[in-house]
């Protein structure tokens, strides 16, 4: 039977990683989740990850924020603003962000989005050196022409995807042509080809009848992991390439 409100072990809906900084989400309404967090942490450290998280969204009142809704991007952040993630976690990640000089900028977009709107990050994506990758509807349209108005000057290609297409991208300090994407979307796949990316079908459909994404199942960072003892690995270019595709 299908399960829309399954409340499933998000792992990725406890913090955002911005470049070297993770970010902690507020825990208003999240109270019965903490635990679980924690053992999240856990894992984090074990990997050679931080041992602890910003917790700027956390220290100001009213503040309510969700990692789904912030997606990295080349040359700042998308944020999705809505019931998830109100005016005052934008004014946060302004101030945090935002970086405006001659040779370096770094915004912070904001992105109006629908009552009814999933998270930014389950339908709006960046891949490769310059396509954006989003889903075929209103939402995502929206997406795009907020992102083209805020930066007019980008000369980005736009890769569409059919509605309710479940797929993972992630920007971290390189380019990948990677895109994990569910599996029976024929058409999204042939576009993500057409586009010179690499799509990667895997099984989704039994977790998308719960109501789980790829976004939300998979925490991505990226940090420096730090060698253990005197250990090398079997395999130094599986490893390395582990650490570059993966833990970003």
């Amino acid at each position: 039977a299908e399960r829309h409100s399954f409340d499933a072990i998000r792992p990725a809906d406890q913090l955002a990683c911005v470049g070297s900084t993770f970010l902690a989400m507020p825990i208003p309404g999240n109270e019965h989740r903490v635990t679980e967090y924690m053992e999240t942490m856990r894992y984090i450290r074990s990997a050679g990850g931080p041992t602890t998280l910003a917790s700027y969204l956390q220290d100001v009142d009213g503040c309510r924020a969700a990692a789904g809704d912030i997606v990295v991007l080349p040359t700042g952040i998308a944020v999705g603003h809505g019931e998830r993630t109100n005016a005052t976690a934008h004014q946060v990640l302004r101030q945090l962000f935002t970086v405006k000089e001659e040779h370096s900028q770094f915004e912070v977009i904001s992105m109006e989005q629908e009552g009814d709107a999933p998270p930014l990050g389950d339908y709006f994506g960046f891949a490769g050196a310059n396509t954006l990758v989003t889903w075929k509807d209103e939402q995502g349209m929206l997406a795009v022409d907020q992102y083209q108005n805020a930066r007019p000057n980008d000369t980005l290609q736009v890769v569409y995807l059919e509605p309710g297409c479940n797929f993972l991208t992630f920007f971290g300090t390189d380019m990948s042509n990677d895109v994990i994407v569910q599996r029976g979307y024929d058409r999204s796949i042939e576009s993500l080809v057409a586009a010179g990316l690499n799509p990667i079908p895997v099984a989704w459909s039994e977790l998308d009848k719960m109501g789980v994404s790829m976004r939300s199942s998979v925490l991505l960072m990226r940090f420096l992991k730090q060698s253990v003892g005197n250990v090398v690995p079997r395999n130094k270019a599986r490893a390395a390439r582990w650490q570059a595709h993966q833990l970003k």
